[in-house]
């Protein structure tokens, strides 16, 4: 059998459908470098593994249409009657090709996973929990194409099936992304059977162990009932293909119906300072970054120190925790934690609001928040505008109305109202109101 194989592996298209399906994994992850958006998976081990599922909306139908090419050689050798003239079984000399396919397939998206990993494992902070699974599952994914591929291509042996097959796949999956985009995020529910993911995670999510397990069934089902499709020889046992997928999926739809992508508790504790100093805290996916953090935080938390009740440590802030921000810490948004690389700005960054995250409200308005979250940030810093504000003319020219309007009140006025802005944050209440300062305020 290892001597058949090699053999198939060498002279059949098994080997270039892998590297092909390397090559433009590979194409799909470096090609973001271009555009400055390799943050979208590079941060973190499930950021790869979830972008390479993603990915599978292109090599899925690539796949497919592989493996239906891959079945249609013997009769495009016109080799056909002679090979059913030999006494073994049909099954017998098709396995090897069925192995290679799958084997070469499974190789091409473990290099993808393999080009990718440099730049992780010199970024990540936290490894995240759960990407071996996804990856796992992924490489299943892809075989499964394979196996139906060649399936499908021996049920119609013609010249066209390939084409055929992969194009209205790769259009059935597009359309797929469109019907699917009004699902919830985090339950996405039948857009689980779908061989990638229609979303991306952030660093402090991890795809569910349950969603693994359940997609793991799903697609196990399917290639078995491809490969049964591709060596049955009689009408019964082509029929009988369908079983396998429907057993997977009565066993994977229990498993798919919960939370798909929840926090990753060990992604969000908090890794912090241990020296002197005032506390600084990051998440632990983020732990490379609190070096660079521990100077521009603590120079916010001197400034805070002008109003009452100052906050005594700065904490970063994930999205999606749901703990309340105690009054002793200043609070940092996470995405603001990776904007800028120059510290005079991630102090204005933290102080922006008195040291509290912007908190999305059903109400008020939004770009009024804004601007007394960046006015108070003036305030606390000493000059208008803080390093690295930079908005057009007539934004600036309103947020420069409401800086003279707060700094023309007395002393202890200013720092009543710039305390009720952070009072406000803390309470996820209404900043510009606070301030009071803005047009209509």
């Amino acid at each position: 059998m290892i001597g058949i194989l090699g053999i198939e592996l060498r002279r059949s298209a098994a080997l270039p459908i892998g590297a092909a399906t390397a090559a433009i994994g590979v194409a799909g992850l470096y090609v973001l470098a271009l555009t400055g958006q390799t943050g979208l998976w590079d941060q973190q081990w499930n950021l790869l593994a979830v972008f390479q599922r993603i990915m599978l909306v292109v090599l899925w139908p690539l796949a497919l249409a592989a493996g239906a090419w891959q079945a249609g050689r013997d009769r495009r050798s016109r080799m056909t009657e002679l090979l059913g003239t030999t006494p073994a079984p049909g099954w017998r000399r098709l396995r090897p090709s069925a192995l290679a396919t799958a084997l070469s397939l499974a190789a091409g998206y473990l290099i993808v996973l393999g080009a990718g990993a440099p730049r992780v494992a010199a970024a990540a902070g936290h490894p995240g929990s759960g990407w071996p699974a996804v990856t796992a599952v992924g490489v299943l994914a892809l075989a499964t194409a394979g196996m139906l591929g060649l399936g499908v291509g021996r049920l119609l042996p013609y010249a066209y099936t390939p084409a055929v097959l992969g194009v209205g796949s790769l259009a059935g999956l597009l359309a797929a992304i469109e019907a699917t985009k009004l699902d919830d995020a985090t339950k996405p529910g039948l857009a689980l059977l779908l061989p990638y993911f229609t979303s991306t995670i952030s660093e402090f999510q991890a795809v569910s162990g349950t969603v693994s397990a359940g997609q793991a069934w799903w697609f196990g089902g399917l290639a078995i009932g491809g490969l049964v499709l591709f060596l049955a020889t009689g009408r019964l046992a082509r029929a009988l293909a369908v079983v396998p997928p429907a057993l997977g999926l009565a066993l994977a739809a229990p498993l798919l119906s919960g939370t798909a992508f929840p926090v990753d508790p060990a992604a969000v504790a908090e890794v912090c300072t241990a020296d002197a100093g005032p506390r600084v805290c990051v998440t632990a996916a983020h732990r490379r970054q609190l070096p660079a953090l521990v100077a521009p935080s603590r120079e916010a938390l001197r400034l805070l120190a002008k109003l009452p009740n100052a906050p005594a440590s700065v904490h970063e802030a994930p999205p999606g925790t749901g703990r309340p921000q105690p009054a002793s810490e200043a609070w940092l948004d996470s995405d603001n934690l990776g904007a800028t690389d120059d510290p005079a700005e991630l102090t204005a960054r933290i102080l922006a609001g008195a040291g509290t995250p912007l908190c999305a409200r059903g109400d008020g308005d939004h770009l009024a928040v804004l601007r007394a979250r960046a006015v108070t940030a003036a305030w606390l810093h000493g000059s208008h505008p803080v390093p690295g504000q930079t908005v057009g003319p007539a934004e600036q020219a309103i947020r420069d109305t409401m800086w003279k309007k707060l700094v023309a009140l007395p002393a202890a006025e200013q720092q009543r109202r710039v305390a009720a802005v952070r009072a406000a944050g803390l309470a996820c209440g209404d900043q510009a109101a606070a301030l009071g300062v803005g047009a209509g305020r």
